[in-house]
């Protein structure tokens, strides 16, 4: 039994005529009268009461109706999961990001919640390079928000946005009442860092190098939430992405704008080449790769 036949049925039994229906169709009345005759046939049962003036549903026709609607919209439905399925895959998200990006990140999901309220996500943070090479690799992720350089041919790598650096500073420490600092008056500094192994860390270090520069690494930690406590409890100074500090302000840090030419990084959206990607997933990696940053 035909899906189609059963839309036919129920056309006509609404209709309470075949050429109503057969005009709602878009077929033609003598295909739908031996479609409905063909089913009828199939069902060794007569369907519908014919007279020269109505047609109208036998008793078995009734209870018949009921059920091919029951099966109509079963059926429709899903078709809806199908179609829904093929756009969302399993209704997962698995995203890799940096500690500065879910700010501004979380702004876009939002966004794309409203398209996909029934999404789930899952957020990892993804910061040691090989972590994040190996969590693309893997398929832990379907994509990752990196400050990390992809050298990896399995991998494609978009530049989404640069961003300097900044000094974070305590409001009653001396620097804060500069308009800006070079690195000549951190290097004496009490300095926060991040622990080896971090990009964050290898962007600083080679800053300070390329203007013979060490600084004074007192505390090494893993978190920029971290770092700012730290800065807060008046322990130190530290070295924070623009983005970090705008979109997490805290009360009594103070950034303040670096003028050394060294100190900036590229964020990057990575993910594998050949990894396939629902029609949802693509259209929130385009949102991503529009959202202006600053």
């Amino acid at each position: 039994m035909e899906i189609r036949k059963l839309k036919y049925f129920i056309t006509v039994a609404d209709e309470q005529s075949f050429s109503k229906a057969a005009q709602i169709l878009h077929i033609s009345q003598p295909s739908l009268s031996n479609a409905i005759i063909k089913l009828e046939n199939d069902l060794k049962m007569a369907l519908f009461k014919r007279d020269t003036r109505s047609i109208y549903l036998t008793d078995i026709g009734k209870v018949f109706y009921q059920r091919a609607l029951h099966i109509v919209r079963q059926f429709e439905h899903f078709q809806l999961e199908v179609a829904e399925m093929a756009e969302t895959g399993d209704g997962h998200i698995n995203i890799g990001i940096i500690e500065s990006a879910k700010f501004w990140l979380f702004k876009v999901i939002k966004e794309f919640k409203n398209t996909y309220p029934d999404i789930h996500f899952q957020f990892n943070e993804v910061l040691g390079q090989k972590e994040v090479i190996s969590c693309i690799l893997e398929g832990d992720v379907h994509f990752t928000i990196t400050n990390q350089p992809m050298h990896n041919q399995l991998i494609t790598s978009h530049p989404l946005y640069h961003e300097p650096f900044m000094l974070a500073v305590y409001e009653t420490h001396p620097l804060a009442r500069k308009n800006s600092v070079e690195l000549t008056d951190i290097a004496n500094q009490a300095f926060i860092i991040s622990r080896e192994g971090f990009q964050t860390r290898g962007d600083v270090l080679q800053a300070f190098m390329k203007e013979q520069l060490y600084p004074k690494i007192e505390y090494e930690i893993e978190r920029l939430e971290t770092a700012c406590k730290m800065v807060e409890e008046g322990l130190g100074v530290t070295i924070l992405p623009k983005s970090y500090l705008d979109y997490n302000p805290t009360p009594h840090i103070i950034g303040l704008p670096i003028t050394s030419i060294f100190l900036n990084r590229t964020v990057y959206l990575a993910y594998l080449k050949d990894r396939s990607m629902t029609p949802a997933i693509q259209k929130l990696l385009n949102k991503i790769r529009q959202f202006e940053v600053f």
